[in-house]
């Protein structure tokens, strides 16, 4: 069983190695100082102010994985992979970005989004690999040492392109309250960024809310002696780049 882990590691390694030849490394931006303090309000302006890393080729991306809505980037990780969407959150569980076989599965939007990735909250899924490869350095955002080096990600689609700034990482029980896409009011959208930030395992540089952003969540599989069923949540704003 080792030896057959250890070839579908590589087979998943190589595959999207190949799927990171149509992505182009640019010049990596420094991360925009976040202000001092702690303010309960704010808005996030949308207009660009900075370039993504790297810049993806999705028509070519597209041609191997038609269901490609996005690509997710964090510096100096393995987090580096297309993301896909379907008609249910199972079938990319044991599937490649392709559709091929796969223990690694890939990262997936939560179905519920469409392919207009239209909610308050773009919830992505992915497993937690054991190379740390897929998902799996998320629950590295236990450690606050982790998060200020690596406060910041990246979501690159082909019509928008975001920086992703990092508020948030707790782990939750499986019931579906915990995953929202919408929500039913502003308060309940407030609270649930007060929630998240109350029980991060980091503390982030700016705790502003920001109302006029939307939300993104990394979802992975957790082992929590706490929580049964556990997972384990990144929250971060969507700040729309040029």
């Amino acid at each position: 069983m080792l030896t057959v882990t250890l070839i579908n590691y590589g087979r998943n390694r190589k595959l999207y190695e190949q799927a990171r030849l149509n992505v182009v490394l640019t010049n990596e931006p420094a991360p925009t100082p976040a202000p001092s303090g702690i303010s309960l309000e704010t808005t996030l302006s949308t207009e660009p102010r900075e370039t993504p890393p790297i810049e993806v080729d999705f028509a070519t991306v597209q041609e191997d994985g038609p269901n490609v809505l996005g690509w997710l980037y964090s510096s100096d990780t393995q987090l580096n992979y297309p993301v896909v969407i379907y008609s249910d959150n199972i079938h990319y569980l044991t599937r490649d970005y392709t559709g091929s076989k796969s223990s690694s599965g890939a990262l997936f939007f939560d179905f519920r989004l469409t392919k207009q990735l239209a909610g308050e909250n773009l919830i992505v899924y992915g497993h937690h690999m054991k190379d740390r490869s897929m998902f799996g350095s998320l629950l590295q955002y236990q450690k606050q040492t982790y998060y200020e080096e690596h406060p910041i990600m990246y979501l690159m689609t082909p019509d928008k392109n975001y920086r992703i700034d990092l508020f948030a990482a707790r782990f939750t029980d499986s019931e579906q309250d915990n995953f929202p896409i919408q929500f039913d009011s502003e308060q309940k959208r407030r609270t649930f960024v007060q929630t998240a930030i109350a029980n991060s395992t980091f503390k982030p540089d700016d705790a502003t809310y920001h109302s006029d952003a939307q939300i993104i969540s990394l979802v992975t599989c957790a082992y929590s002696d706490y929580i049964e069923d556990s997972k384990f949540q990144i929250h971060g704003w969507l700040v729309e780049i040029g």
